[in-house]
């Protein structure tokens, strides 16, 4: 089973009273993020995919949400709906929480640097293992691009560092070869925000998607939004005019449609 990662969790716990209100406002863009699913043209059934995606912050059990979503997807996908449900999870409510973690960092004032993290397993993709353990700014301009999850089915994180934590990781570089330290500055820096990295030998592109294909997964922490030119080229003609009335016609938080977000429109927070 997958879940979201406890460190985020474990992060909501230690401070409730501003990672509530960050979810809060969070929950309608996750609402309509999670409303568009390639391959599924029925309206009533992405609503309730919608639905099911954006309660697992409010404290769904992933197994739970899991659950329903296969459900709703069985009859348009058949076998492949218990993976897809998963993937849809991991795609959209782990953003909630790297969301949260993006934006609560950027408020706390002790708060310097973000640290990426992979996770260290067989499925992990290289060039994401490559960055594991790098500390950068937390306003570093690659979180724009390469802030996790930054492709498909990453499960990346991050975690918030001062500069004493900071300092401890420049320590132990000490005992690195240069190319495999992990406080990154001067030329490989800029070489790393074009998206280069050289670790153990080896040259990794750690560009993003987006820096190639405008159409490709991409996002950033600030703002859940996808630009509706992206969500058309996805669509047949008619699905794309049955998803734009549809969008026009629901709200995901009080007075804003989901239309009127996805064009621009500032949530009432």
């Amino acid at each position: 089973m997958i879940a979201p990662h406890q460190e985020a969790i474990d992060l909501l716990k230690r401070k409730p009273v501003v990672t509530r209100q960050v979810f809060d406002e969070l929950l309608p863009e996750l609402r309509g993020r999670a409303f568009t699913i390639t391959g599924i043209e029925d309206a009533d059934v992405l609503q309730r995919v919608r639905d099911a995606i954006a309660e697992v912050p409010r404290g769904t059990t992933w197994d739970d949400a899991k659950k329903d979503i296969t459900a709703e997807l069985d009859p348009w996908m058949g076998e492949n709906s218990e993976r897809h449900a998963e993937l849809l999870l991991r795609t959209h409510a782990f953003q909630a929480f790297q969301a949260s973690n993006w934006r609560v960092a950027q408020e706390d004032e002790d708060t310097t640097h973000l640290q990426y993290l992979a996770t260290e397993d067989d499925h992990v993709r290289d060039s994401h293992l490559a960055l594991n353990g790098v500390p950068l700014a937390k306003r570093d301009e690659f979180w724009d691009k390469d802030y996790p999850p930054w492709e498909w089915g990453c499960r990346c994180r991050v975690r918030p560092m001062n500069p004493d934590l900071v300092d401890m990781e420049r320590e132990a570089d000490a005992d690195r070869n240069p190319e495999d330290r992990n406080v990154i500055e001067g030329p490989a820096l800029t070489k790393l925000r074009e998206g280069t990295l050289n670790r153990g030998g080896q040259t990794f592109d750690v560009s993003a998607p987006s820096e190639s294909n405008p159409n490709a997964f991409q996002w950033h922490p600030d703002n859940l939004r996808i630009a509706p030119a992206q969500l058309k080229d996805r669509y047949d003609p008619e699905v794309w005019t049955e998803f734009r009335d549809r969008a026009q016609n629901t709200e995901i938080t009080q007075g804003v449609s989901m239309w009127e977000w996805l064009n621009g429109k500032h949530l009432k927070t």
